[in-house]
């Protein structure tokens, strides 16, 4: 049974507001449409679940694992939610093309590049699926970070609420075409993009990105929200 938006929105913020203590402030910087794509860190399931909740009412998407639409309870929030479902370990084109038609329709874009959690809130390697759809689009990235929120779960048996932190990063966009995109230049670009996530969290969040003076701008060009006309 597909429900409405508007209803598993208001389930969602509920065991939010049950369950956390949300410091969102930064959100007032997205603006309210886009097309963009938004990065950011995957701590836990409290991620996505947060960020399309409180950005609501502005238009964002996500690609999801196929699996996803075979739990009842994660397919009732991702098919209100529009998400794109995907493959996972294969190029899949169907769900690259849906992705830029949501760009193309001026939604905003999440992807957690490091396509799994981290569960302790440290950062892992990223993974470059990422930039063909940025560099595709040409449309802006936001990095995004998450953090404070790691113990949610052994908080949720101790009947204690969680503080969650979002922190929201200058736009960038790629400056590489597709044919600059083989192996080593795809990590060398992802590190870059992850870089500017890690510089968002505090220092023992950030991982295999915790050196910053390792962090590089060759293939970032920065903007702001507003000359990128978001």
């Amino acid at each position: 049974m597909l429900f409405s938006k508007k209803f598993v929105n208001r389930i969602v913020r509920a065991y939010c507001e049950l369950t956390i203590r949300p410091h969102l402030e930064q959100l007032e910087k997205v603006p309210m449409k886009g097309p963009f794509l938004i990065a950011g860190n995957h701590v836990n399931t409290m991620d996505g679940l947060v960020m399309f909740t409180y950005i609501q009412p502005r238009p964002l998407t996500t690609l999801s694992k196929e699996e996803n639409f075979t739990n009842p309870i994660k397919r009732m929030i991702s098919e209100a939610w529009g998400a794109i479902p995907i493959k996972r370990g294969t190029v899949d084109n169907t769900a690259m093309n849906l992705a830029l038609d949501a760009l193309k329709e001026g939604k905003m874009l999440a992807i957690l590049p490091e396509g799994t959690r981290s569960h302790d809130g440290v950062m892992q390697r990223g993974k470059p699926g990422i930039l063909p759809l940025a560099v595709k689009s040409g449309v802006p990235i936001v990095p995004v970070g998450f953090h404070g929120h790691e113990d949610f779960w052994k908080n949720m048996r101790r009947f204690r609420k969680t503080d969650f932190y979002l922190e929201i990063g200058q736009p960038f966009r790629i400056k590489a075409t597709m044919r600059d995109l083989d192996r080593e230049k795809r990590q060398i670009i992802t590190d870059e993009v992850m870089y500017r996530i890690a510089m968002l969290l505090p220092e023992k969040y950030r991982g295999v990105y915790s050196d910053l003076s390792q962090a590089t701008t060759n293939y970032l060009e920065f903007t702001t929200f507003e000359e990128s006309g978001l």
